[in-house]
């Protein structure tokens, strides 16, 4: 028969009768036990806890292993099972900051118990000024039934939760929230994020970025966050941070001062705020897995991964963080399904998904599915590589939604020339982008990036996809629509594919920044071009360029126009109605400057009757035109435009022309 006590001091005073009735019962191996109603008095558990009599060596933990007053020889050993509420560890979760130290020892203890899944029920307030945190341990999965809260303070790195060199850790459920809103300034008044066209108060704390600035004026912010860097010298800075985090005009105990709208400022000396405040931190740990888990109002990052393998981050909410909804830095193998990263403001980069190797680190095998970007500072979703030691490649995206971002909604770039090959093997497929402030698609310097399938829109005047200095890029099957370009090619290209994409702009379809960076290998194929004021493709200086089989209808200007072209075949496009700015003459296919080795064959040509402007099939009348040849061009339904303008000399061929 068990012995009932209710509470941990009954149980630890246990009678001498009732202990020599648990020694014999131990003795001839028949053990009876006691049964703990409750760690506190009238506080009863939802099912008791049962302890045997033992002669353990382990050290007293007052709730698994109990010391007896009354014979110090024996003590009790609990019998959890395999699931341990931390309630039965004698931690109430009522957000006392000293229940911490408590909550970590009794992970390791009930770690070494081999108890597989453990609930955390309650609040759970962290002092991040002492830097403390809640360690978790491997082959465990932890329940979060409640809330684990930063309290106010000024200490800028910290980690609520970490899984630092766990290995088949899980966390599940629950709410996380950082100080954002109660980071402490000098006179233990809070910080205030800098918001353009804001009020503030003489006295007021406020942070641009990293840099603390106190108000002498008071007035309304201006409408564009200012630049500004801590006043803090380079030489205490470390060298991967000091283009960003210290001021090279540095003078000890001298006042930076900045005006911002109608606001002046002065700066806080010596500080920098840093941003390196996470919800969690997974940190060298393999086999992880993070879910249905919200993390909101964090200094730094909702979730930062590192150095890590093998993850999974399912079901999460990342919500008004400061820095990132998630960081992946260094990792191999991690999948994002099914979550949110929303608001991210406060400090640069304000991305919801940040995928950024540093110096002589690696991401590989990312895949990020059904998810959503939206209402971020800066980017929706960014892979980065500011270095060029650093290497990004096969990340996989798959419905990806990305929404009102203040950058780009899907960014892919890396920093310099000398790193165009970090990032590589990039696909994204079914990608919803609408209402991002720069372009929806922004790539530079990578590497074989593919976007396929999905509806991207913009009421913005920027490109719809954006093209820098890019490598074996394909861009295909999506619908786009917006008031700028559609797709815009910069600073040179190689091996680039665009095919099979519906684009409908105010401005140009297809165009590039008319400069003299050589493009080569471009293949313009299949798409139904329609642009309102502009051509539907204007390009320049290309070699090797296909533009075949594209339907082209409603053009302000030219139809398809390129310039400065070596080797090109222009064939099988369908152009409709071109002209409609009807200002002056425009042609169907208008060829200028520098051109040899073009085919210009199988085109079919319509237009509205009587415009006041009657288009030309063909201009191509540049004295610098050399071995191009002209044939087979058809009109639609007897459609009529001008006759065809083509210089002829030596080498130009021009055969069946209607």
């Amino acid at each position: 028969m068990a012995i009932i006590k209710n509470s941990m001091n009954e149980l630890q005073n246990l009678s001498v009768a009732e202990i020599s009735e648990l020694i014999t019962s131990f003795e001839d191996k028949k053990p009876q036990y006691v049964q703990l109603m409750g760690y506190y008095p009238g506080i009863p558990y939802d099912k008791p806890v049962i302890y045997y009599l033992s002669e353990t060596a382990v050290s007293e933990d007052h709730f698994s292993i109990i010391k007896l007053t009354n014979n110090g020889q024996y003590k009790l050993e609990a019998a959890f099972g395999d699931t341990v509420d931390l309630a039965y560890c004698g931690i109430k979760g009522d957000g006392i900051p000293e229940e911490i130290k408590k909550v970590n020892i009794a992970l390791v203890r009930l770690r070494a118990m081999n108890i597989k899944n453990i609930i955390l029920s309650g609040l759970y307030k962290i002092d991040v000024d002492k830097y403390e945190k809640i360690q978790l341990q491997s082959d465990t999965n932890y329940y979060l039934n409640g809330r684990v809260e930063a309290l106010p303070g000024k200490y800028p790195e910290y980690e609520l939760i970490s899984f630092y060199r766990t290995v088949n850790t899980t966390l599940n459920g629950g709410k996380i929230k950082g100080n954002k809103y109660s980071f402490k300034a000098e006179n233990e008044s809070y910080y205030k994020i800098w918001k353009p066209n804001e009020s503030y108060q003489v006295g007021d704390y406020v942070y641009v970025n990293n840099t603390p600035l106190k108000v002498k004026k008071a007035g309304i912010s201006g409408g564009v966050k200012p630049w500004v860097y801590p006043n803090v010298p380079c030489e205490k800075i470390t060298p991967d941070k000091k283009p960003s985090y210290c001021n090279i005009d540095y003078k000890e105990n001298i006042l930076i001062e900045m005006t911002d709208g109608s606001i002046k400022y002065e700066s806080v000396n010596n500080l920098d705020l840093g941003e390196w405040g996470f919800g969690i931190k997974v940190l060298e740990a393999r086999n992880f897995i993070i879910e249905n888990v919200e993390i909101s109002e964090c200094w730094g990052d909702g979730i930062y991964i590192k150095d890590s393998y093998n993850g999974n981050i399912k079901n999460v909410i990342c919500l008004d963080n400061r820095r990132q909804g998630l960081s992946i830095i260094d990792c191999d193998s991690v999948n994002v399904v099914d979550s949110q990263f929303i608001k991210t403001s406060g400090t640069i980069p304000e991305t919801g998904i940040d995928i950024e190797p540093n110096k002589n680190q690696k991401v590989r095998n990312v895949n990020i599915v059904n998810c959503i970007c939206d209402q971020n500072n800066g980017y929706g979703l960014l892979i980065t590589t500011p270095d060029a030691t650093a290497g990004v490649s096969d990340v996989n995206i798959l419905n990806l939604a990305t929404r009102n971002n203040g950058l780009d909604g899907f960014a892919c770039k890396t920093e310099g020339d000398e790193y165009s090959h970090t990032i590589f093997n990039i696909n994204v497929q079914n990608l919803a982008s609408s209402g991002n402030k720069a372009s929806q698609i922004f790539i530079e310097g990578a590497n074989g990036v593919k976007v396929r399938n999905g509806r991207i829109e913009n009421a913005f005047d920027a490109p719809l996809v954006d093209l820098y200095k890019v490598h074996n890029v394909k861009i295909s099957d999506l619908e786009m629509v917006g008031n700028g370009d559609g797709i815009k090619i910069r600073k040179g290209a190689d091996n680039v594919t665009i095919e099979g994409n519906y684009i409908e702009t105010v401005k140009t379809c297809i165009t590039d920044d008319h400069t003299n960076f050589k493009k080569e290998n471009i293949t313009i194929n299949s798409n139904n071009l329609k642009s309102v004021q502009q051509s539907a493709i204007d390009i320049l200086e290309y070699t090797s360029l296909t533009i075949t089989d594209n339907a082209i209808l409603r053009t302000g200007t030219d139809g398809i126009k390129i310039g400065n072209t070596k080797r090109a075949i222009i064939s099988g496009n369908k152009t409709n109605n071109v002209g409609l700015a009807n200002n002056k003459e425009y042609g169907h296919i208008m060829i200028q400057g520098e051109a040899s080795e073009i085919i210009c064959e199988n085109n079919i040509l319509a237009n509205y009757a009587d415009p006041t402007f009657l288009p030309v099939g063909i201009i191509a009348e540049s004295p610098q035109m050399n071995y191009c040849t002209f044939r087979t061009l058809h009109s639609h339904n007897n459609s009529n435009f001008g006759p065809d303008k083509i210089l002829s000399n030596s080498t130009i061929n021009v055969q069946d022309i209607r």
